[in-house]
């Protein structure tokens, strides 16, 4: 099954101090690009670019954006089917980000889960959410 990372695990890939973390987030990455069944959307790429920027500035930034585009990942483009379904998402949802709603509209669209920690996704009765 295809699985559709959130900008959480990117965030844990890159920046967890627990080994144990660092250690499974790593391993489901390379799990996931040898078994081709991630999806990495526009829009989280685009916030872990920015995480990135902010906690060690833009070449580092740059540098992990070329790493991602190269990893053998698919990259999920925005849309308008998915634009679509995160507009009907955001609507339903109202609470959630739209960032959020985007990502689960991914998923969606691609029949895939969501890996994720943040319970945001709980909520998209649609999808279905799980951790490393």
């Amino acid at each position: 099954m295809k699985e559709v990372l959130d900008t959480r695990f990117l965030t844990e890939y890159f920046y967890s101090t627990q080994v144990e973390t660092k250690d499974k987030t790593t391993r489901k990455l390379k799990d996931l690009i040898a078994k081709n069944e991630g999806i990495l959307p526009t829009i989280v790429l685009a916030e872990i670019i920015q995480i990135t920027c902010e906690k060690r500035g833009k070449d580092m930034a740059e540098s992990r954006y070329q790493a991602l585009i190269q990893s053998g990942i698919e990259i999920q483009n925005l849309t308008s089917i998915i634009a679509r379904q995160a507009g009907l998402f955001k609507c339903q949802y109202k609470n959630l980000p739209m960032g959020d709603c985007i990502i689960a509209a991914t998923a969606l669209t691609n029949h895939a889960k969501i890996i994720s920690d943040d319970p945001h996704f709980d909520n998209i009765k649609e999808t279905k959410r799980a951790w490393i």
